[in-house]
C-alpha cells in the first residue's frame, strides 16, 4: 500500500500533499522490515502529522539528513522462523512475502508482548459479546413455575428416605411446617459428611453459615413469612461460583486458596429465595473433566467410575442424596455429561438465561448456568428464580418463562433425532418409552435430521479458554494441575491465528442459521442419551438442552434422553420432561450407597 493512500484512507491530507508534513517515502518507510517503531507508534505519527504540519513543514531538512542512522538490536524472530511459523498457521507465503512483513511480525510481537505484561481479571468480557440467533419470543421479566399440588405427603420416618425427596416435596413439607429448615439442614450436614469424602464431591462445607442461614428461615417460617417453595431448601454449588468469606478454588491447584470477596449473582439470587448453600461442590480443574486438586469425583452408582464433568461434584452430590438440588455450569456438555453417568436431571438453559456475574470465566460467548435435581419440576423451580437479565452480566436477557405441570402439549410438535453415540456410555436406541408418554400427551412425533457442527467451529472455545487463562499458561503455573488437559491446549491454542478465530466464529454463524433451517416447525427434538453431536451444536448455537435419565434398559443398563428446545423456551422443555417422568418415574431409583462407602480414601 502507498504511503500517500494510506494517509488519504485515514483522512491525513498533510500526509498526502507531502511538503506540508510527511514526505510520502517517510511514511513508507515505517512499513519497511527494517523499522523498529510498531503500529502503536505508527498511528501516533500519523495523528500527530495533522497538528503539527506547521513545525514539519518549517523543520529544516538537513537535521533530518544529517541524523546518524540507529542499529536494531538483533530480534530472534527472523526469515526462517516466520517460514516455521507459517506452516504451523497454514499459510505459505514467498521468501520475498516474508521479507515485506518481517518488521511488521516483530512490532506487533513486542505490542502484544507489553499488552502481556499486565494480567487482565478473569471476569473482563471481551469487546464482542455472542447473542444467539433464532427464533425468539418478546420481551418479559416474568417468570414463574407452577407445580402440581402435593397431598397427604409426610416427613418420611427414614432419614434416608427424607434425602431423596424431591425439591417441590421438601419444599410442601417445609411450608405446612411438618420440617424446619434447620432440622433438614442437620440432616443434610450428616450425610454430606458421611459419604462426600468417598465421593469426593464437595471441596468447601459451609456448615457455620448454612447454620445461620437456617435459623434465619426457622424465624421467618414461624412468623408466616414464606419466601417460596425454596425457602429453607440446601443446595450446593459447583465451585466455580465466588461465595463471600470462602475459598473459590475453580477446583484447580494453582488456585487453592483463592478467595473471591464477592457472591455471585446466584448465589444473591438463591439467598434471596431462601434456599441454603451448604457445600462448594467439585469441579474439574478450570471446567475439565472430573479430576480437580482433590482427586477423581465418583459417580454414586458406580463409585470406582468418574462422576464426568465438569459439574462433577454438583450431579454426584444430587445423585447421592447430598442435597436436593445443585447448579452446575457448561461450556460443551460440563451440565448434561456429569447428569448422564450419575443418572439425575439436569438443565442447560439457553445461552444468557441466567447470569454468570462471580463465576469463572472459560469460554465469554459460550459458558452458561443451570440446575442439577431430581425432576424437571425441581429444575423449573429452581430456574423461575435465577433467570432474568442481570446488568452485571452484558449477556443477560429478560425472557418470559412460564411452567405449568399440567401442560396442554396436543400442539406441540416433536422431531425425534436418531441415534449418535458420543462414547460407549451412551445406549443410542432407547427412546421408546419417552416417545409414548409424549404421544399420549398428544403430542405430535416425526424424525428430524441434523448436520453435524463443521470442523474448526470449536477452535472457539479453545482460543477463548487460551485467553482466559494465558497469564497461568504463560507463567508455568498451569502445569501444576497434574493430569489435566488444558495445559496442552492452551498452549496449542497460541499457535492459532487471530484470522482463524474470526473465520470460526463466522463459521458458527453460519451453524447457528442451518440448525435453525433443520430445526424447522418442530417445537422440541427428543435425542437419545446426550444427543450425541448436537450436543456440541446446541451448545454453539446456544439452544436449551435437559437430560434425565429413564432407568435400566432390557439389558440392564442405565439410559436417558434429552430434550433440545428452542431458544428461550425452558418452559417447553421442561414440561414435556415432566410428563415423561411422571409416565416412567425413574427419578424415583436410588444408588446402593453401602457400595460408596467401601471407597472412603
Amino acid at each position: 500500500m502507498e504511503a500517500g493512500i494510506l494517509g488519504c484512507r485515514f483522512g491525513l491530507s498533510s500526509v498526502c500533499k507531502g511538503p506540508m508534513g510527511f514526505d510520502p517515502r517517510t511514511l513508507a518507510s515505517l512499513f519497511s522490515s527494517e523499522s523498529d517503531l510498531s503500529r502503536r507508534n505508527l498511528l501516533g505519527t500519523i495523528a500527530a502529522a495533522g497538528v503539527t504540519a506547521g513545525l514539519a513543514a518549517t523543520a529544516p531538512e538537513a537535521a533530518a539528513q544529517d541524523a546518524p542512522a540507529q542499529e536494531l538490536p538483533k530480534d530472534p524472530i527472523d526469515l526462517e522462523v516466520l517460514k516455521a511459523a507459517g506452516l504451523v498457521a497454514g499459510v505459505d507465503f514467498t521468501d520475498q512475502h516474508r521479507r515485506a512483513i518481517l518488521g511488521s511480525v516483530r512490532n506487533s510481537r513486542k505490542e502484544l508482548n507489553g499488552m502481556r505484561s499486565t494480567s487482565i481479571p478473569n471476569e473482563v468480557y471481551p469487546a464482542m459479546l455472542f447473542q444467539p440467533a433464532g427464533k425468539q419470543p418478546g420481551t418479559s421479566k416474568e417468570a414463574r413455575a407452577i407445580t402440581g399440588k402435593i397431598k397427604d405427603l409426610k416427613v418420611p420416618e427414614s432419614d434416608d428416605d427424607l434425602a431423596f425427596l424431591t425439591v417441590n416435596e421438601l419444599g410442601h413439607l417445609i411450608r405446612t411446617k411438618q420440617l424446619k429448615p434447620s432440622d433438614l439442614l442437620e440432616k443434610t450436614l450428616n450425610r454430606i459428611k458421611k459419604y462426600a469424602p468417598a465421593l469426593r464431591c464437595v471441596i468447601t462445607l459451609l456448615e457455620d453459615q448454612a447454620r445461620a442461614e437456617a435459623q434465619k428461615a426457622d424465624r421467618e417460617i414461624a412468623r408466616n413469612y414464606y419466601r417460596g417453595p425454596l425457602h429453607g431448601i440446601p443446595y450446593g454449588i459447583k465451585d466455580l461460583f465466588a461465595v463471600k468469606g470462602a475459598p473459590t478454588t475453580w477446583g484447580a491447584e494453582p488456585y487453592r486458596n483463592q478467595v473471591i470477596d464477592t457472591d455471585a449473582e446466584v448465589v444473591v439470587r438463591l439467598r434471596e429465595a431462601g434456599a441454603i448453600l451448604v457445600a462448594k461442590t467439585s469441579v474439574g480443574a478450570l471446567a475439565y473433566g472430573d479430576v480437580w486438586f482433590g482427586g477423581l469425583t465418583r459417580n454414586p452408582w458406580n463409585p470406582k467410575q468418574g462422576a464426568s464433568g465438569s459439574s462433577a461434584g454438583s450431579a454426584s452430590g444430587v445423585a447421592a442424596g447430598l442435597f436436593p438440588f445443585a447448579i452446575g455450569t457448561e461450556t460443551l456438555g460440563s451440565i448434561v455429561s456429569p447428569s448422564q453417568r450419575c443418572r439425575v436431571t439436569g438443565l442447560r438453559p439457553t445461552f444468557g438465561r441466567i447470569s454468570r456475574y462471580g463465576a469463572m470465566a472459560l469460554s465469554w460467548s459460550m459458558d452458561k448456568v443451570g440446575p442439577i435435581a431430581r425432576t424437571a419440576e425441581d429444575c423449573a423451580i429452581i430456574f423461575a428464580v435465577l433467570c432474568g437479565a442481570d446488568p452485571k452480566d452484558p449477556t443477560t436477557v429478560d425472557r418470559p418463562f412460564n411452567y405449568r405441570s399440567i401442560p396442554d402439549l396436543s400442539k406441540l410438535k416433536v422431531g425425534i433425532l436418531g441415534a449418535d453415540p458420543l462414547d460407549e456410555d451412551d445406549v443410542p436406541n432407547d427412546l421408546l418409552p419417552a416417545i409414548a408418554a409424549l404421544r399420549t400427551a398428544g403430542v405430535m412425533i416425526k424424525a428430524i435430521q441434523l448436520s453435524p457442527p463443521p470442523a474448526g467451529v470449536d477452535t472457539v472455545l479453545t482460543v477463548e479458554a487460551a485467553a482466559a487463562f494465558d497469564t497461568l499458561t504463560r507463567s508455568g503455573d498451569v502445569d501444576l494441575m497434574k493430569g489435566s488437559l488444558w495445559p496442552p491446549i492452551f498452549r496449542a491454542a497460541m499457535f492459532t491465528t487471530g484470522v482463524d478465530y474470526v473465520q470460526a466464529l463466522r463459521r458458527r454463524t453460519e451453524l447457528m442459521q442451518k440448525f435453525e433451517r433443520e430445526f424447522g416447525d418442530f417445537d422440541l427434538i427428543l435425542a437419545p442419551e446426550r444427543a450425541g453431536t448436537a450436543l456440541i451444536t446446541t451448545n454453539l448455537t446456544g439452544h436449551p438442552q435437559l437430560y434425565m435419565p429413564m432407568g435400566l434398559n432390557k439389558e440392564g443398563k442405565p439410559f436417558g434422553c434429552s430434550i433440545i428446545g428452542r431458544l428461550y423456551e425452558e418452559d417447553q422443555v421442561l414440561a414435556a420432561a415432566h410428563v415423561i417422568q411422571q409416565a416412567i418415574n425413574a427419578h424415583r431409583l436410588r444408588p446402593e450407597m453401602t457400595e460408596v462407602l467401601k471407597e472412603t480414601p
